[in-house]
């Protein structure tokens, strides 16, 4: 398995985004609702989005790098190829990288059973 983040992986137009809002199915956890629905690639893609009101640029980014990271390192716990859009909450600033880490993996467990 590899464990990089390739360019197709990432969830970049507008028209993926509004298809994804639209038809998608949601898990609301306590730091990020997740949006997901599978698509007809051979693999997954991400997208994260952490609004202006959870903090600033570098809060952002930080919530950013830890998201990709957990994606990008546990691809195969995806039995089936999904899109998947993070979105943060601002109670995410109280999590720290293992509490979050655990929220993201019972999230993905969920999604899994669905």
């Amino acid at each position: 398995m590899r464990e990089t983040l390739t360019p197709r992986e990432r969830i970049r137009k507008k028209k993926d985004f509004l298809v994804l809002y639209k038809k998608g199915n949601r898990y609301r956890g306590r730091y990020f609702n997740l949006v997901y629905l599978p698509n007809h690639e051979a693999f997954s893609r991400m997208a994260v989005v952490v609004s202006k009101k959870v903090g600033n640029a570098v809060t952002r980014n930080r919530v950013k790098r830890w998201t990709r990271d957990l994606f990008r390192r546990n691809k195969d716990l995806l039995e089936k190829p999904l899109d998947l859009i993070l979105v943060a909450k601002k109670d995410i600033l109280e999590a720290s990288w293992a509490v979050y880490r655990q929220e993201y993996f019972s999230a993905l467990k969920y999604i899994c059973r669905k």
